[in-house]
């Protein structure tokens, strides 16, 4: 210990400390444990020198720590009338803020009934779809008021026509699907799952070994017996319960759709 001339140090005021000149004192005694070579013969050695530097360590960083305190204590004295003040004024700002954030709101509804109001006079071409979809496709900086009435205009006609085009491409996909794949699209915007969808909705209905296009319909609207046909008898529909997922399900649901056969679902309670 007395080798890296750190004892001493533990009696002095800290801030007398000679920083470079213990640091050089320091790399010098350092040096005799880098180039020494423990073996296990000199195992106590190996701890006596181990247990040196850790004292040495602790030495320094107590007072560190002492000084460290000494330093905080006219803050620490200050700090709770400090988060007094603090308190105080944050507390006036969060009413404030509410007051702020209630005008903001209002505008952004109103703003929004302006939005809306254009997008349902441009919004034909999207036919029935034009109302579910309103809610995916409204972009929240439409509603900013550093939004112009002119950009958003540009940009809600931008959103139809682009929702348009893609609802006219998957009806011409002439698949046997397409209400589920409308319904895909309305729920994610993204053509990408649409076709991913179709995909596979055209690898189940071929690999169950149906050649013909299915041509009926599903209807949500009317509740008919679980199983049934279209040539089926309503009245003695066969009940089937399904133990799936509710990605399963919706998998399920497609291909009975695409096969023709009415169905209502019943959830257990």
């Amino acid at each position: 210990m007395n080798d890296l001339q750190i004892v001493a140090l533990e009696q002095m005021d800290i801030t007398t400390w000679d920083f470079e000149r213990i640091k050089a004192n320091l790399e010098s005694a350092l040096t005799v444990y880098q180039n020494t070579v423990y073996t296990d013969e000199t195992i106590k050695s190996a701890k006596d020198d181990k247990a040196t530097l850790a004292k040495a360590k602790k030495l320094v960083e107590d007072r560190r720590k002492a000084y460290k305190e000494q330093c905080l204590a006219p803050y620490t004295a200050i700090e709770p009338q400090i988060k007094e003040l603090v308190a105080m004024i944050e507390e006036q700002r969060l009413l404030i803020d509410g007051v702020v954030k209630d005008y903001t709101e209002r505008q952004k509804q109103e703003k929004e009934k302006e939005v809306r109001a254009y997008y349902d006079r441009k919004a034909a071409p999207l036919g029935a779809l034009s109302t579910t979809l309103f809610e995916k496709l409204l972009d929240p900086k439409w509603l900013n008021a550093s939004t112009k009435r002119a950009k958003y205009e540009e940009e809600v006609q931008l959103s139809i026509n682009n929702a348009a085009r893609d609802i006219q491409f998957i009806r011409a996909m002439d698949s046997p699907f397409v209400d589920t794949l409308l319904e895909t699209y309305v729920r994610t915007l993204s053509m990408e799952e649409v076709q991913r969808q179709a995909e596979e909705l055209k690898k189940a209905h071929e690999k169950a070994g149906f050649s013909e296009q299915p041509t009926a319909t599903f209807h949500t609207t009317e509740a008919v017996p679980v199983g049934s046909s279209p040539e089926a008898d309503k009245e003695k529909g066969t009940i089937l319960r399904v133990y799936a997922s509710q990605n399963q399900l919706g998998q399920i649901m497609d291909f009975m759709k695409a096969i023709g056969v009415q169905f209502d679902v019943q959830q257990d309670v």
